[in-house]
């Protein structure tokens, strides 16, 4: 355990530096967003998905980023994870297997 003067001292110094501070707020920012995002219905996180890829490419006139690719593939993630659990939810309460989404036939064919 690190003692309390030290603590401090540490502390002001770290919060005395600009660069320090906009790194622990650009930090708390990004789980803040992936927060919200696991909230969003899919249509919602289909949206943003197809807002990135095209037009952030239209702007950039180039290729994804890779920020952008990642962030598309964590949008792809969160709606597999919510369709999963919406077909799960589903086959619970009926007993029906529900057929395959598009994204799931895709990925079971390459």
């Amino acid at each position: 355990m690190i003692d309390s003067q030290k603590l401090k001292t540490q502390t002001t110094y770290s919060l005395k530096l600009h660069d320090v501070r906009k790194a622990a707020a650009a930090y708390e920012l990004m789980h803040s967003a992936a927060a919200m995002l696991q909230m969003l219905p899919v249509p919602v996180l289909e949206a943003l998905r197809d807002y990135v890829q095209e037009e952030e490419v239209k702007d950039r006139k180039g290729p994804l980023t890779l920020c952008d690719r990642s962030f598309v593939e964590h949008l792809n993630e969160l709606m597999r994870g919510a369709r999963l659990k919406a077909h799960r939810l589903f086959h619970g309460i009926t007993g029906i297997v529900p057929e395959p989404d598009e994204d799931e036939k895709e990925k079971k064919s390459s």
